[in-house]
């Protein structure tokens, strides 16, 4: 992961190399807690990587960065069209929904550690790692041949999206203020709506033209390979300032413990969650010891960050304050959503209205786009007004209302219909995903961005591999029971197995009465996001909306003026230094 080390760049408004325990207490963002309150005041050890670039080596760098978020969506959404495909190529029936979810016990367990590891070892070092990641993993899924080897070679690549996700947030918010942020957020939301809309195409043209059946092994292969590209270019041409000292007193720096409790606690409890009722059923002894042995490692995990750790993984402040931890626990509510529909979809239009995958990939793309251009259009409308609450309750609003509308898919639903609902519920997505970020960033101190930026991204990653899970559990109990009612026992079997296709001859009889049972397992799905979106849109009314400083406005102003403006609700909304 060594890569050359670029010619000192100055920062505009950082003149102090490392955060100073003075500093700290003197410079709080609204809400934030000093050090000195939750007993951990070893920020002063880390040095500040925030630094501004001539305006020509910026576009470089953010294109660099344009093309990670391009590779990483790219490989995430692919799989999602593919799903029946390996299902049947690797006889995984209903545990291929494993492969969605290993990439995100992959992302979530290693979230946590991306944001102070990049304080401590520099941006670029984990960046590089991340990228590593995706190329190998995709290399091996490639080559898989049992349900087995796919899903443990998707959790390096779900390690690899994770880190791309964190490290690319932090290092743009260390290349510009949160104000200028606006003005070069339409690359990046481009680059994610891009990556995100061309996957399922890819997926399905991959799978389509290729006569042997083996066309989706290169589903895995095509991101590899343009993620190799990727991680020459972002070792050249990718200019961060570099965290000086030497490789040991770094790795020393490392709170390995938070390390070894919180990885497995992430890993154990979501495994518990997401076995429970499909795999084991929920009061088989297996489920309850995982997810027991998962929870005691958590309470040594919060302990040992509580107490023990000098540079914490997870600082417990950030949890401390109201507009930061609504920001975070919002996280993890919305991406709960976001995963689900994003997975069950492009099932639904496979499973219940026969499409292809090429089929399934179009009817998506309305949602896919929206999120992309409303994620664009959100970032110059923030610059303008230095706010960022007005776009994201608009976003958290859209979105309640098009997941509501998804009420509306039934067997006979219209295209339009389709287009319509999903481009609302996309254009929602878009306006809360990166304005989220800002929000709670502008509600962070300079020293803790980073932590906070991984620590929602955490709380969003679980979501996601907690919403999968869920909603698969969901979805085969509905139908399950419905198949029960109205079929043989062995018909009931090939379907919850994979097994059957619409169309079969053998079951015609029985074909009207299996997709009844399916769309109800669906409907169950959507019903779910509903309330989950209705919490974030009315917990949104808590977060503080604090101005957004560029280059010109100190800390200490940005936090005078927040004042002023919440006055005379102060105290109720947050509390400063």
């Amino acid at each position: 992961m060594a890569s050359p080390d670029p010619a000192p760049i100055t920062a505009a408004s950082h003149p102090d190399p490392t955060f100073s325990g003075s500093i700290e207490k003197k410079v709080q963002a609204p809400g934030a807690e000093s050090d000195s309150a939750t007993g951990n005041s070893a920020s002063c050890e880390l040095q500040d990587q925030s630094q501004r670039l001539p305006f020509a080596r910026l576009i470089v760098a953010y294109l660099c960065l344009c093309l990670a978020y391009f590779i990483s969506y790219l490989d995430m959404n692919s799989l999602t069209t593919s799903l029946p495909t390996i299902a049947e190529a690797l006889d995984a029936g209903p545990s291929v929904t494993w492969a969605g979810t290993a990439y995100l016990l992959g992302q979530t367990a290693f979230q946590p550690l991306y944001g102070r590891i990049s304080d401590i070892t520099g941006r670029k070092p984990v960046l590089l790692f991340s990228m590593g990641c995706i190329v190998i993993g995709g290399l091996l899924c490639g080559f898989s041949r049992t349900p087995i080897w796919l899903y443990t070679c998707r959790t390096i690549s779900g390690i690899g999206g994770g880190g791309i996700s964190s490290s690319i947030a932090i290092i743009v918010s260390d290349l510009v203020s949160l104000r200028s942020r606006g003005k070069y957020q339409g690359f990046i939301s481009l680059a994610i709506g891009t990556g995100a809309a061309s996957g399922p195409f890819v997926a399905a043209s991959l799978i389509q033209t290729n006569s042997h059946g083996d066309g989706w092994r290169w589903v895995f292969w095509v991101p590899s390979i343009i993620a190799a590209c990727c991680f020459a270019l972002l070792l050249f041409l990718l200019p961060l300032k570099p965290v000086t000292g030497s490789l040991t007193e770094k790795v020393r720096k490392i709170d390995w413990l938070g390390v070894v409790t919180s990885v497995p606690a992430i890993v154990l409890v979501v495994m518990s969650i997401n076995s429970g009722g499909s795999i084991w059923p929920w009061k088989d002894v297996k489920t309850i010891v995982i997810l027991a042995i998962g929870v005691v490692f958590l309470i040594l995990f919060i302990t040992i960050e509580a107490f023990v750790a000098k540079i914490p993984i997870i600082p417990l402040r950030l949890l401390a304050t109201k507009s930061a931890s609504v920001l975070i626990l919002s996280g993890f509510l919305h991406d709960f959503v976001w995963q689900t529909t994003q997975y069950f979809i492009p099932l639904y239009f496979q499973t219940v209205r026969g499409y292809t995958p090429m089929e399934s990939a179009t009817l998506i793309v309305s949602f896919l786009i929206a999120q992309g251009l409303a994620g664009a259009a959100s970032g110059p409308v923030m610059a303008r007004y230095a706010r960022y609450m007005p776009v994201l309750r608009c976003g958290l609003a859209v979105w309640t209302f098009g997941a509501g509308l998804k009420l509306l898919f039934d067997q006979t639903t219209h295209i339009s219909v389709y287009v319509v609902v999903l481009a609302i519920e996309g254009a929602g997505v878009g306006w809360v995903h990166q304005p989220g970020l800002v929000a709670l960033q502008a509600n962070s101190t300079d020293q803790d961005r980073a932590v906070a930026t991984g620590t929602r991204n955490v709380f969003r990653s679980l979501g996601g591999v907690v919403g999968i899970a869920v909603s698969t559990a969901t979805y085969y109990a509905v139908m399950s029971k419905a198949l029960g009612k109205a079929v043989p026992d062995w018909v009931r079997d090939d379907v919850l197995d994979g097994t059957w296709r619409i169309g079969d001859s053998g079951t015609s009889g029985y074909e009207g009465d299996i997709l009844n049972a399916r769309m109800k397992g669906f409907q169950a799905v959507f019903i779910m996001s509903v309330p989950l979106m209705a919490v974030c849109l009315t917990a949104s009314l808590l977060v503080a909306d604090v101005i957004l400083k560029g280059d010109d406005v100190s800390e200490e102003t940005r936090s005078h003026d927040s004042n002023e403006m919440t006055e005379p609700s102060t105290a109720t909304q947050h509390r400063t230094s």
